[in-house]
């Protein structure tokens, strides 16, 4: 346990950080998630499925840069799945 109160302090902090970033992580992998799903589905139509991917992409494209700019994830490992998804989903649109 700390015996200062600064490292007590850091302490709570890091408990509170840790809880925040777990948070990010799980919601920007739940929509990486859901957009795979999404790239692999049936649709009647091209624009059909341009309708559905493209809000999704930019949803995931947002929460990945928004936890790059945090440092919970790299900034080149977020560009690097975005440009996976972008490639599965042109290949879905294909």
């Amino acid at each position: 346990m700390a015996n200062h109160a600064s490292a007590v302090k850091a302490a709570r902090q890091s408990v509170k950080h840790r809880e925040s970033n777990i948070i990010v992580r799980s919601r920007f992998k739940t929509a990486i998630k859901k957009l795979r799903a999404a790239t692999v589905a049936k649709y009647d139509s091209k624009t059909a499925a341009k309708t559905v991917l493209d809000p999704m992409m930019n949803d995931v494209q947002r929460l990945l840069m928004k936890a790059a700019a945090k440092n919970i994830i790299k900034k080149e490992t977020a560009s690097r799945q975005v440009s996976r998804l972008n490639i599965a989903i042109h290949k879905a649109l294909a």
